[in-house]
């Protein structure tokens, strides 16, 4: 009797082992069912781009189709969608899915059969007339846990200075932002605090970069050219300086950034240079006959879109035609951004789009920025500048963080936003 139960004991141990093995290395799966009048295709990839399982789904009905995914932890459970509610008027399908546990994780999404273009918008970014179609519907949700309010911004104002006001509701726990001053860095971390860099004021700063949790600018206390890089620290304010043994003009173009390594160019002498992070050091990389950027892949440049300011595009894709940029991110999972140029007031602005990388024939739209260059991709949130205000987009919607009104006269000032 001994020896069965000790073998028994032994047996049960190997399974709970095996079963746990199993668990720890299952890399997903692939599954469809039926909920109501809808077919789901579900797939789960364990290995996802923000440290969460990603679980992708395309859902069909008589009338539609669609897609999306959802970054979210189910325990690598399957058929995770328990309910999908909707309503239709005109022409226009709003919907909402249902997850076990009657948990709400995305916002009602909603897509007009006349769309040539494929394209979803979030309840929150109907207009008002639209919205006003589907009110019933929305206060039908209520009893599912779905809460209208959690996708609004209804951050108050704090007023630092007569220029600058802070949300600080819609300040993410971990992320450090920093924003230009004209005489350095403004940090915002549990505090505010000023990193002064220069004597003097200097409103125009364009031999500068943000990358990672650094910001690296030239020393604008020299008048016609200089030696010295300043390297903060965003999330601490510590400041280090990295020497170049050339002079370097001011009529340098910041290119972009790979590996911990900074490149950049002078027009003045036509030479590329890589600042290192690591080593601290500046050295000559190229001169006008061999110049290179980067775009997933490193490639000759010509010395004409050099001098014409030519930058690095770490997440380049190719824009489908009415598009004016696209950058994927991510493979089997993430997403592809899609920036639509568009003109109010004679003044470019971008609509921005967003398809997940397992299927980008549906797009959902995100939010308006007034400069692509302010975007900034950050596990699963998008910062970027529209107007005079830095904002997130995140699982709640868009969030406005800061607001300058000093880039009505100045739009040189820029952001820089790190996760710790």
């Amino acid at each position: 009797m001994k020896f069965l139960l000790k073998t028994l004991g032994i047996l049960l141990a190997i399974f709970i082992l095996l079963k746990l093995l199993f668990y720890i290395f299952d890399s997903g799966h692939e599954v469809s069912y039926s909920v109501g009048n809808f077919e789901v295709d579900e797939v789960l990839k364990t290995k996802s781009l923000y440290g969460e399982d990603d679980y992708y789904f395309e859902v069909s009905h008589e009338d539609f189709n669609f897609n999306f995914q959802v970054p979210v932890s189910y325990n690598k459970d399957d058929k995770v969608i328990s309910k999908l509610r909707y309503e239709k008027q005109d022409d226009m399908v709003c919907i909402l899915p249902i997850f076990k546990g009657n948990k709400i994780l995305t916002d009602v999404m909603c897509f007009s059969d006349s769309d040539n273009e494929n394209v979803m918008t979030y309840y929150q970014d109907l207009d008002d007339n639209t919205q006003s179609k589907f009110a019933d519907f929305i206060n039908s949700l209520k009893k599912f846990g779905y809460d209208v309010n959690n996708y609004e911004d209804r951050a108050k104002g704090r007023n630092l200075s007569n220029n600058l006001t802070l949300y600080d509701d819609n300040f993410v726990d971990n992320h450090y932002i920093a924003m230009e001053n004209y005489k350095g860095l403004t940090l915002f971390n549990d505090e505010e605090e000023n990193v002064e860099l220069f004597d003097n004021d200097v409103y125009k700063r364009p031999v500068k970069l943000f990358y990672d949790k650094y910001y690296i600018v030239a020393n604008y206390n020299e008048e016609y050219g200089f030696k010295i890089f300043y390297v903060v620290n965003i999330i601490n304010g510590n400041v280090q300086e990295i020497r170049s043994y050339d002079d370097i003009s001011f009529e340098t173009i910041m290119q972009g950034a790979v590996d911990d390594e900074i490149y950049f160019f002078d027009k003045e002498t036509e030479l590329q240079y890589k600042i290192s992070l690591k080593y601290e050091n500046v050295e000559e990389v190229a001169d006008k006959d061999k110049l290179q950027y980067y775009n997933g892949k490193w490639n000759s440049m010509a010395l004409s879109d050099a001098l014409e300011g030519k930058t690095f595009d770490n997440y380049y894709t190719k824009a489908p035609n009415g598009y004016e940029k696209a950058d994927c991110i991510g493979e089997d999972t993430g997403y592809c951004y899609y920036y639509k140029k568009q003109m109010v007031d004679d003044k470019e602005q971008y609509l921005v789009y967003r398809a997940d990388v397992q299927n980008t024939k549906i797009k959902t739209y995100l939010f308006t920025t007034t400069d692509m260059r302010s975007v900034i991709y950050l596990d699963n949130f998008v910062y970027f500048v529209n107007g005079n205000s830095l904002y997130y987009y995140g699982e709640n919607g868009v969030r406005q963080v800061i607001a300058n009104s000093e880039r009505e006269f100045n739009d040189d000032i820029h952001f820089g936003v790190y996760i710790n």
